[in-house]
């Protein structure tokens, strides 16, 4: 009678490690700079409601807008510590480890983002976000969130990249937003979002180059009366965190992040790209003008941007590959 209690009771013991150990949960902070009232937050909630429902709560996804954990350059530290953070950002900041992926912030590189989700699918792509992971310890949960095209905004006219000249506009900093809009004629200046609209009212600087997304909720038809639609770059996403805190989850928690990750941040971009006509009603309805270019001209214009990157046989082997 002894030895059954004893058994039993090491049983019982047994099962209640094990239920503790099966237990076990995984936190992920999600930083953006997105507002939560943004439609990519939304997308970012979806995605962390389908891993926490899949995985059972194990795996426990919080979002944190308007850069509440801290700016991404520091984010992005943490990650590669392996703290548990995944940061919303693209392949500018990511250029900073792999260089060539910087291309895909390049004006003209696509045009729509079906081309974009083509380039994504190519080995060249591929090998990138795997030397991302190996050689920098940054884990590619998804490359295809999307906000839209960007275009300039001003307080004037413009048709051609000559009428840029000496135009002061605002860009996110990394080389290839700067090269870019230089290469077409305006003079690149790096400053905060956040800073935009107070910077363009005091006249610090004179444009931005923005998409309809951020264009819209931050209300920069208050301050900017020209859209010159050159629809310049087509701006790609990427959800990314630590190499060492997702090889701590269990294989097939693994695969719920990606897929979620990936099917989520696609029907996003498919919501985005539906709301585009609606969005550019809304400026014109706030006092906007719309001006259509000659998207060639621009295109032309930034052909030595690629040249000083060192990218222009790069674009050509990509396109090539992805057969756009």
């Amino acid at each position: 009678m002894k030895k059954i209690l004893v058994v039993a009771l090491a049983l019982v013991l047994c099962f209640a490690l094990c239920s503790v150990a099966s237990a076990k949960t995984y936190q992920l902070k999600i930083s953006t700079t997105q507002t939560d009232s943004s439609m990519i937050y939304g997308g970012l909630q979806a995605a962390a409601n389908e891993i926490m429902e899949k995985t059972n709560g194990e795996v426990k996804v919080t979002i944190y807008p308007s850069s509440q954990l801290g700016g991404e350059e520091d984010m992005i530290d943490q990650a590669i510590a392996g703290i548990g953070v995944a940061v919303l950002t693209d392949a500018g900041r990511m250029s900073s480890y792999v260089n060539d992926i910087g291309i895909f912030n390049m004006a003209y590189f696509v045009d729509s983002y079906e081309a974009g989700l083509k380039v994504i699918a190519t080995d060249t792509f591929q090998g990138w976000v795997n030397e991302l992971a190996d050689n920098h310890g940054i884990r590619v949960l998804c490359f295809n969130y999307y906000d839209g095209a960007r275009s300039f905004m001003q307080n004037k006219e413009i048709k051609t990249p000559a009428e840029l000249k000496g135009l002061v506009t605002r860009t996110p900093g990394a080389a290839p937003y700067n090269e870019s809009i230089s290469a077409m004629g305006a003079t690149p200046y790096n400053v905060a979002w956040s800073e935009v609209y107070n910077s363009i009212q005091t006249k610090a600087i004179d444009a931005c180059e923005v998409q309809y997304t951020s264009a819209v909720s931050s209300h920069i038809y208050e301050v900017c009366k020209y859209v010159t639609k050159t629809e310049h770059i087509n701006l790609f996403n990427c959800l990314i965190a630590g190499e060492a805190w997702f090889k701590k989850l269990p294989a097939e928690y693994q695969q719920i992040v990606l897929d979620a990750c990936y099917n989520k941040a696609y029907e996003n971009a498919m919501s985005i790209v539906a709301a585009q006509a609606d969005m550019e009603k809304t400026l014109v309805d706030n006092g906007m003008t719309i001006t259509q270019v000659d998207k060639a001209l621009f295109n032309e214009a930034v052909a030595p941007a690629y040249e000083k990157l060192g990218w222009t046989e790069l674009r050509a082997k990509i396109y090539e590959e992805a057969g756009i």
